[in-house]
C-alpha cells in the first residue's frame, strides 16, 4: 500500500542522506487504531533485526501483520494498534538477545497470548530442531510466517525439555 512505498522512499532517501528524515526522531507510540510507532535501534541492534538480507525484518512483517520498515536506524511499525504492539515486543526480544547478561531463553508468558503457541522441546533433540546456525528454526519460520524462540514461561517445561515460543498468526 501507499504506506509501505512512502517508507521504502524514506528509506532510500535515509540511505542517500543520512539523517534527513530521522535527525530528531525518537521512540513514539500512536495511540491511534491505525498508524505509525518509531522505535530508534543502535547499528548492532539494526543489524540483528534486519537478518541475513533483510529476513528477520521480514518474518517481524509477517509475524505480527504489521508494515516494518528501517530507515537509518529507526524502525518505523505501520498497521494497527495491536499489530504495532507485536512488532515492538518482537523487537525487544530480538534486542534482549544482544544484551550481556541475557540467558539462552526469553522470559516470556506465552500462556496469556493470542499470538503464541508453545511446545516442549527434548533437550536432546534441540540441535536437530534448530539446525546447523538456526537453519531449521528459520525455514520454519519463513514458511509459515512466524518467529520462534526457546522461552521461559510461568508453567515449566517437561522434565528434561525446553520450550519454544511460536509467534504469528494462529493459522
Amino acid at each position: 500500500g501507499r504506506r509501505g512505498a512512502e517508507l521504502k522512499v524514506m528509506a532510500a532517501i535515509e540511505k542517500k542522506i543520512p539523517g534527513f528524515f530521522t535527525e530528531a526522531v525518537e521512540d513514539f507510540v500512536d495511540n491511534e487504531d491505525w498508524g505509525t510507532d518509531n522505535v530508534c535501534l543502535s547499528p548492532d541492534e539494526l543489524s540483528y533485526a534486519l537478518g541475513k538480507e533483510g529476513s528477520t525484518k521480514r518474518k517481524i512483517a509477517k509475524a505480527s501483520g504489521c508494515i516494518v520498515e528501517y530507515v537509518g536506524y529507526v524502525a518505523y511499525l505501520s498497521g494497527m494498534w495491536v499489530a504495532r504492539k507485536r512488532a515492538r515486543e518482537y523487537l525487544s526480544w530480538l534486542q534482549s538477545h544482544l544484551s550481556p547478561n541475557r540467558s539462552n531463553a526469553i522470559k516470556i508468558d506465552v500462556e496469556d497470548r493470542e499470538d503464541a503457541t508453545y511446545i516442549d522441546v527434548p533437550v536432546s533433540a534441540i540441535g536437530y530442531i534448530t539446525g546447523d546456525r538456526r537453519a531449521t528454526l528459520s525455514k520454519i519460520e519463513q514458511d509459515w510466517s512466524v518467529l520462534m524462540f526457546f522461552v521461559k514461561t510461568q508453567t515449566p517445561a517437561k522434565e528434561g525439555a525446553e520450550r519454544l515460543g511460536i509467534f504469528g498468526a494462529p493459522r
